[in-house]
């Protein structure tokens, strides 16, 4: 099966799996991977629910903020007095 790899989709899944926002070794970073390398067409059904179920909730939220939540959530809950983007 041919599939087309959306550039776009294909750099933000990077960025997300690189900020460690899909648990490693996780049912969502296979699938958001496999999106990246072979594009959505690659994925059978039960594949494509966990995508638009788990993984396309992360995809929509803007970056920067989960970064800051990540963030505040790796330090135990603190949070700074101003948070800059």
């Amino acid at each position: 099966m041919t599939s087309n790899v959306d550039p776009e989709l294909s750099a933000l899944i990077r960025e997300v799996v690189e900020a460690k926002l899909l648990k490693a070794g996780s049912q969502e970073q296979r699938v958001a991977e496999q999106v990246a390398a072979h594009g959505l067409g690659s994925l059978d059904p039960m594949e494509r629910d966990t995508f638009e179920r788990r993984v396309l909730p992360i995809l929509a939220k803007p970056l920067r903020e989960q970064l800051a939540i990540a963030s505040i959530v790796q330090r135990g809950g603190y949070v700074p007095r101003k948070i800059d983007f």
